[in-house]
């Protein structure tokens, strides 16, 4: 029943819309044959009913306006215009369908709206979100750079890079605890291997210690390179990092020198 009521409305849709088009098809015919007055009276009829395109409506007003341009209605002919502004506002005439003249009308009238209907300008500018830029100080780099010394990942999240940072903080909290692992468990195998004294034995330790070994260095090289690339990244890369929660930082010309650690002294200065 639903299915067959959907293909009745859209049945009789399709047809209002068919028989909208066939009455702008007749009165451009009338148009083009010199029938002014019915060309006025059918297009005020179509214009009331609606349901036409705003092409196909913008086309009836054009041709409402050279008539009445060429009556000497200068009222009707404005009036027209500003109906096609009211449905296309950024609406250019083209020069083969509207003599120069009533370009030059229709210029003054679209300057005209516009001036009265400030809202309706839209400019590229204005329709870009221009989103805030902060400025990360010294102070604040410098707490970012500790806790990213720390662990990775930490420092990008202080700043407001919150993708990266939650990304490379999970990936680093991975890998620094993988590492851990791996070093209690490197030690346990050595110290079964040392203190293994049955001969049958002792090749099957050194294999578990040897296997273990080689992971552990793997995930300290790991871990190295993670914990290498968070600090590279956060101070030189995340300049204009806009991330989901909408944040925008700037590294820009900062120079401090801090002491996270005793003998740790780092010195730093970026010019963009």
């Amino acid at each position: 029943m639903k299915k067959k009521l959907l293909i009745i409305i859209l049945l009789i849709g399709t047809t209002y819309t068919i028989a909208q088009e066939a009455s702008y098809q007749k009165v451009k015919q009338m148009y083009e044959k010199f029938k002014y007055e019915d060309v006025i009276i059918l297009s005020d009829q179509l214009l009331q009913q609606g349901g036409l395109s705003d092409s196909l409506a913008i086309d009836v007003y054009i041709m409402r306006a050279n008539i009445f341009y060429s009556n000497g209605d200068k009222f009707s002919t404005r009036k027209s215009f500003e109906n096609i502004l009211l449905i296309k506002k950024k609406y250019t005439p083209d020069p083969s369908n509207i003599s120069p003249k009533l370009i030059s009308i229709f210029n003054e009238v679209k300057t005209e709206y516009l001036r009265q209907h400030p809202d309706a300008v839209q400019t590229q500018d204005s329709t870009q979100t221009k989103p805030e830029v902060k400025i990360i100080d010294s102070s604040t780099m410098k707490s970012a750079i500790v806790q990213n010394i720390l662990l990775p990942g930490l420092g990008q999240l202080y700043i407001g890079n919150n993708t990266k940072g939650w990304f490379t903080t999970s990936v680093s909290t991975l890998s620094l605890g993988a590492m851990i692992y791996s070093v209690l468990n490197t030690k346990k195998e050595e110290d079964a291997y040392l203190n293994e004294t049955d001969k049958l034995l002792i090749q099957q330790k050194y294999d578990d210690y040897n296997k273990s070994y080689k992971i552990r260095n793997v995930l300290i090289i790991s871990y190295a390179v993670v914990w290498l690339y968070s600090q590279i990244d956060l101070l030189f890369f995340s300049n204009g990092e806009h991330d989901s929660s909408g944040k925008l930082s700037q590294l820009n010309n900062f120079n401090f020198t801090s002491s996270p650690l005793s003998a740790l002294q780092i010195n730093i200065r970026v010019s963009l």
